[in-house]
């Protein structure tokens, strides 16, 4: 078994006064889920999660947080088992246009956030979505 190590994140705008939107893309297996790759040698994993979520969806982005850790296993093309560890960052859109890496992923999408949670295609990751939100509504709320 062999571990591997990426990082993505949460990205958040607002279009009105009082609901956010989440930024999600559509993986090669047609679920929607969040911007996430692997941290390269060298880098940190808010490093990994700034490049990735910009690399993938062409939106530019502000850390706003450490956000949450999600741990699972899978199996590789080879057949190898992996367990894989996500690392997770609250993340503001702060300008860039959606241009979907379409080498990486299908495509990426702005969702209002109930819609977001609700579309999100893996079970481990609807939590970190749900967190997100409260963090953000909180925020919002205090601000």
């Amino acid at each position: 078994m062999r571990r591997e190590f990426s990082a993505g994140g949460v990205v958040y705008r607002f279009r009105d006064a009082k609901d956010p939107e989440f930024l999600l893309i559509q993986d090669a297996w047609g679920r929607w889920t969040l911007p996430k790759g692997l941290i390269e040698k060298g880098e940190k994993p808010a490093q990994a999660a700034l490049r990735e979520v910009t690399e993938e969806t062409g939106v530019e982005v502000a850390l706003a947080g450490d956000l949450d850790r999600v741990h699972y296993f899978y199996r590789d093309a080879s057949g190898e088992l992996v367990y894989k560890t996500v690392y997770y960052y609250l993340m503001e859109a702060t300008g860039g246009a959606l241009s979907p890496q379409l080498e990486e992923i299908a495509d990426a999408r702005w969702m209002p956030a109930g819609q977001a949670v609700e579309k999100c295609g893996y079970e481990d990751t609807r939590p970190v979505l749900e967190k997100a939100l409260a963090r953000v509504t909180q925020a919002r709320l205090q601000g």
